[in-house]
């Protein structure tokens, strides 16, 4: 079992507004167990404020659960070394989250190696060939992240992220921002990577249609819950919970 999510919580409090009282606080994620297998693709789905990305970040460490534990090849998370958490990296939306306009791709690509013991050379070979696996030329390295379409960067971003050769990758919304055929060629291409390099994805999205596309397996997210979980087929199939019915129609 690559990922084990057992029972986690997340509040995130309000601003207080009275002196002598607790302040108001809103429960993100409430509950939620969840499983991933190492080449499994896991999406999440529910709409904007269900809980999704509180639960990415809580998988990826940026912050931990207020109860519940996450799992990481049977470790805690919150206490995995550095190293180790290298075996797990993000897509964002917006490609500029994880794209310095200052530097060059090639330097964005090859940054997540500088902690590693391999050579500069190493460094620059690698980030070659991950910009190669993504469907970009190993020529542009010097090029910078404005010079390239939405579709490109986000590709470009996803290199970034596979560059450590990570287990698990964690995409939240990593093709909202882009146009419907553009969306289907970073699928095709998240696809390929899940195939040729046995990556493990937990796909996240407010499209089910989306998801349905491309994941293994859907656990369906509404107000903090997994209200509905299994495998696409029968989700697709024969929705049982209103509110994924809703999701379908809406797509």
């Amino acid at each position: 079992m690559l990922l084990s999510i057992e029972n986690v919580h997340r509040r995130y409090a309000l601003p207080r507004t009275h002196l002598f009282r607790a302040p108001p606080v809103i429960p993100a994620v409430q509950g939620i167990s969840l499983t991933l297998d190492r080449g499994e693709i896991l999406g999440i789905v529910g709409e904007s404020g269900s809980g999704k990305s509180t639960l990415a970040r809580m998988v990826m460490g940026f912050e931990r659960p207020d109860r519940g534990r996450v799992w990481l090849n049977g470790q805690d998370s919150a206490t995995l070394p550095r190293a180790a958490r290298r075996q797990t990296q993000m897509v964002f939306q917006d490609p500029y989250d994880s794209l310095d306009p200052r530097r060059s791709i090639g330097w964005s690509v090859a940054e997540p190696l500088l902690a590693t013991s391999m050579t500069t050379t190493e460094r620059h070979a690698r980030a070659a060939d991950r910009l190669a696996r993504v469907g970009l030329s190993p020529a542009d390295m010097a090029r910078y992240p404005h010079e390239f379409s939405g579709g490109q960067r986000q590709r470009i971003a996803i290199a970034r992220a596979i560059a450590p050769d990570p287990a698990l990758l964690v995409a939240d919304e990593p093709v909202a921002a882009l146009d419907v055929s553009v969306q289907a060629q970073v699928l095709n291409l998240l696809m390929d990577l899940n195939r040729t390099m046995g990556l493990a994805m937990l796909f996240i999205s407010h499209d089910l249609a989306v998801v349905a596309s491309i994941a293994d397996r859907i656990a369906v997210m509404q107000h903090g819950r997994i209200v509905e979980t299994g495998p696409t087929a029968q989700i697709v199939a024969a929705p049982e919970h209103p509110y994924t019915q809703a999701l379908f129609a809406a797509a």
